[in-house]
């Protein structure tokens, strides 16, 4: 439905349309705000004013009562009870006036704690809205310190923090608050990054107490031998010459002296060949030989290579140092001590002939008071002799235990890290709201306070509400609307055959004293009709602050009845703050006419400037997107010069099949009823001894009857009850609707040329 250069809808309004038009729709639409129904199809907009109200919001207080009486009304609202009996209407009784009193002094109470309660509204609102704001805000905290990558504080909002903190609320037991130290901690460890796992070390330590062992023996052993005293007195040189006799052995043996050149004395080499025998060139491969273990074993510390400092994690590294510098140094310990016994060796090297106690050299080193690392050294190989279990490695091995002990906590939180930087968030996040978790009681008590100081109000108000409803049911009455009623259905119908009886729940109709079931239409609309305007002055509704509609009530209405339907209208919804009169009844959209017409005339006599209090509309059938719609706009003032439809409908068929072929179907969707209505108000006339259907009377006047067959075709598919067009039939078919309209005015010209000439005549002049 849609409008074009619509006037204001005035205090009085009346609209005009033929079946199919769109009076249903507009009358639904008002409907919904009686009802207090959102539009569930389609969109609207109401405007009350300067206030707009959308389809969606019809329970906006700017919305005011609305009453509407259409088909549905009639039909079902009436009857809603299932058993044909109607609401009760209220009067207020006369003989209750110390009542009456009361019940506007209660009303009076209810209105202060309807204010007492929208006052404690606001009180409340601003509490929860500052607890809300609380937790967005503490929220918000919680957020900014744990934003991580994928972290799940991301989106921490009012939402968790609420259920969060309600928990803690609710706990026997509250966590404490972190410490300083605590809270350092645990935020290093939520900004941490994990770090590359790391082996762990392995040193093979020496074992000293057997490479002490093997030492001592070979110091105490002696060489068996012709010994040539100035060689063993003097071991460099015996050195000296055992290497010489080498070179003149074997392939290099010769009589002269390889040094001076000078023949060898008889027997020289035999006799040195006695002094090195044997059993010292075994000593000597044994001391070659140990040495070279020792030279092993020393090495032990060249191969160890620990992780950096920087790649463990920060709180593991002053331990990992610690291990470090104890390991360190028990490995130099160990070097200095098989550096000790290489030394011894090298002494029994150059006195083989000797025999040396290593545990009497170890006692004078510490007799003398040697300090320092010589000292330490020198103590380790004494305790070697008598410990089962030597010190220094087994120092060694806890300091590398140590070592490795870091390695695999390094490790672990290498693996357990992100378990862990959760729970290091989760514990930060909790010890922000149990720092805040005094100031949220204080908050939700506030809530709590003002939601009590609300209920209270309301409840006060609802009971007050309820006691004027007692005080309103002992003084209300509804026997007098019945009685009423029944002489004024008696007055519309023209007899006295039904009866409003009250009962309990409201009134029943009945017809010679059993309910009446089977009313007849127009019966029916009647009984509706009247009803409905004896609601109007019911206690529940304000007609001079409420807006009334009403949509064809002389439905299946004879003459006099619907001199009455108007008559009963006129009297009980003019005091309306608006009326809407929607209509296709012509006769009866007269005497509206007259009305309004006359209140307008009045209006201006009154006060000439202002807009006049009554206004005047049309709806017509046209197509708007390609869809089937209604149009509504200011009625066409031809309407308002002439006391009859058939004016007005010859005109708008002249002007159509005056229009070109091709013509959008917006322009045709009205006219097939238009011609309809036209022509049987002719026929009417023409062929007044004829009964039937049309083609029966369009038999009787002259015309071409291939002319009769296509108008009776167009009218017969086009405007069949209340549609416009039939969905089976194709709709371009209209676009004939201007060739057959003139068919149609040929056909009233061929039967009556001056009736015709004339109502041409009236055409061009309007």
């Amino acid at each position: 439905m849609f409008s074009v250069a619509l006037n204001d809808f005035g205090r009085y309004n009346v609209i005009y349309g033929w079946n199919g038009s769109g009076k249903t729709t507009l009358s639904t639409l008002l409907k919904h705000l009686e009802r207090r129904q959102a539009l569930a199809e389609g969109t609207v907009e109401y405007f009350f004013g300067d206030n707009r109200v959308l389809g969606l919001n019809v329970d906006d207080p700017a919305v005011p009562k609305v009453r509407v009486f259409n088909r549905e009304y009639v039909g079902r609202a009436v009857f809603e009870t299932g058993v044909g009996q109607f609401p009760p209407v209220y009067y207020f009784g006369e003989d209750s006036a110390e009542k009456q009193r009361l019940i506007a002094e209660l009303e009076a109470r209810r209105v202060s704690q309807l204010e007492e309660q929208a006052r404690q509204a606001q009180l409340l609102k601003g509490a929860n809205d500052a607890r809300e704001s609380f937790a967005t805000e503490k929220a918000r905290d919680i957020r900014t310190l744990l934003m991580a990558a994928g972290g799940a504080y991301n989106n921490f909002n009012a939402g968790p923090f609420k259920v969060e903190i309600e928990r803690l609320a609710r706990a026997e037991l509250v966590e404490a608050r972190l410490s300083d130290e605590e809270r350092t901690a645990l935020v290093r460890m939520k900004d941490s990054r994990p770090l590359p796992a790391l082996e762990t070390m392995t040193v093979r330590f020496p074992d000293l107490m057997l490479l002490r062992a093997k030492t001592e023996v070979l110091l105490r052993k002696t060489v068996v031998s012709a010994v040539v005293q100035s060689l063993a007195d003097d071991q460099p040189v015996a050195a000296w010459v055992g290497q010489g006799l080498g070179l003149h052995r074997g392939d290099r043996a010769t009589e002269n002296c390889r040094f001076c050149d000078q023949p060898l004395p008889p027997h020289r080499l035999e006799h040195l060949e006695a002094h090195f025998n044997d059993e010292f060139d075994q000593q000597q491969r044994a001391i070659d030989a140990l040495l070279l273990e020792i030279d092993s074993a020393s090495k032990f510390n060249d191969s160890f290579t620990p992780p950096a400092r920087e790649a463990l994690y920060e709180t593991l590294q002053p331990d990992y140092l610690n291990a470090l510098k104890s390991l360190r140094t028990q490995a130099s310990t160990l070097v200095g001590a098989l550096s000790a016994l290489k030394s011894a060796l090298e002494s029994k090297r150059e006195q083989p002939f000797k025999s040396i106690e290593l545990d009497s050299l170890l006692k004078q080193v510490i007799n003398s008071g040697t300090s320092g690392l010589g000292a330490v050294i020198l103590g380790v190989l004494a305790f070697a002799a008598e410990s089962a279990q030597f010190v220094a490695s087994f120092e060694g091995t806890k300091a590398l235990g140590a070592l490795n002990d870091q390695i695999k906590k390094h490790n672990e939180l290498t693996t357990s890290h992100d378990a862990k930087v959760r729970a290091a968030r989760d514990r930060l996040a909790r010890d922000g709201m149990v720092g805040v978790l005094d100031q949220w009681r204080e908050r939700c008590a506030a809530v709590e306070q003002a939601t009590a100081a609300h209920d209270a109000a309301r409840d006060a108000a609802a009971s007050l509400g309820q006691e004027i409803q007692k005080l309103e049911r002992e003084v209300r009455q509804h026997a007098l609307p019945a009685e009423e009623l029944t002489s004024e259905v008696a007055a519309y119908l023209g007899r006295e055959e039904l009866e409003f009886v009250p009962e309990h729940n409201g009134y029943t109709v009945v017809r010679g004293g059993r309910p009446a079931n089977n009313l007849s239409d127009g019966e029916r609309t009647a009984v509706a009709f009247l009803y409905f305007l004896k609601s109007l002055e019911g206690t529940d509704f304000d007609l001079a602050d409420g807006i009334v509609v009403i949509d064809d009530p002389v439905s299946s209405l004879d003459a006099n009845s619907l001199f009455s339907a108007f008559g009963f209208l006129k009297s009980r919804a003019a005091n309306a703050k608006q009326l809407f009169i929607l209509t296709h009844n012509f006769s009866f959209f007269r005497q509206v006419r007259d009305w309004f017409d006359a209140l307008n005339v009045a209006a201006k006599r009154l006060r000439p400037r202002t807009e006049p209090p009554a206004r005047f509309f049309m709806l017509h059938a046209t197509s708007y997107e390609g869809q089937r719609a209604a149009k509504l706009g200011n009625m066409d003032p031809f309407l308002t010069k002439f006391e009859s439809e058939y004016h007005y409908l010859f005109k708008k068929i002249y002007e159509a099949s005056r229009l070109e072929q091709g013509q959008g179907l917006e322009e045709h969707y009205g006219l097939p009823n238009m011609a309809r209505r036209l022509l049987e108000s002719y026929l009417a006339y023409r062929v007044p001894g004829r009964s039937g259907d049309l083609r029966g009377k369009l038999c009787e006047i002259d015309g071409d009857d291939a002319s009769k067959a296509r108008v009776l075709r167009f009218l017969h598919t086009y405007s069949h009850g209340d549609v416009v067009a039939q969905p089976d039939h194709d709709p371009t078919i209209l676009l004939e609707t201007p060739a057959v309209l003139r068919d149609l005015l040929e056909l009233l010209r061929r039967d009556d040329q001056r009736h015709y000439d004339q109502m041409v005549e009236l055409a061009l002049r309007a």
